[in-house]
């Protein structure tokens, strides 16, 4: 007898069909805004009854834990309505799970890509290096 687990995966294979991606977990993403750049970040888990919700943080306006009204995978596409801020976003889902290309609706459109993983912290500004008059000085000034 064949192994029909042998034959699902040369089917999937040869079809370049894919079962829905596993989406649950942090995202994270930055949006062009005038000139600047916004990071964002995206946290999907699972409803007991499967259904997906998600949250979404906008790290550099210090706003976090904003929630995202609907949130739907259909195949590989992502939908997420967010009716506090009157959002929304459409993207696809890599057959890897590990990128979302989309675009992001506030008035205008913009694109926004999400990555897997949490956000990593800002670089922080380097110290200037040391010269030859770094130190202390005394001196006396008269009045």
């Amino acid at each position: 007898m064949k192994n029909p687990l042998l034959i699902l995966a040369v089917i999937v294979i040869a079809t370049g069909y894919s079962f829905a991606e596993d989406v649950t977990g942090d995202w994270n993403g930055k949006l062009s805004v005038n000139g600047g750049e916004l990071r964002l970040g995206l946290h999907i888990t699972k409803n007991p009854d499967g259904t997906l919700k998600a949250t979404l943080d906008s790290v550099d306006q210090g706003t976090h834990g904003i929630p995202v009204s609907v949130v739907t995978l259909n195949g590989s596409t992502l939908n997420l309505k967010v009716d506090a801020i009157n959002g929304s976003y459409e993207g696809k889902v890599n057959a890897a799970a590990t990128d979302i290309a989309g675009t992001w609706t506030q008035g205008g459109s913009l694109e926004l890509n999400f990555h897997r993983g949490g956000i990593a912290a800002k670089p922080t500004a380097k110290a200037a290096k040391a010269t030859d008059i770094d130190g202390d000085w005394l001196g006396a000034v008269d009045t």
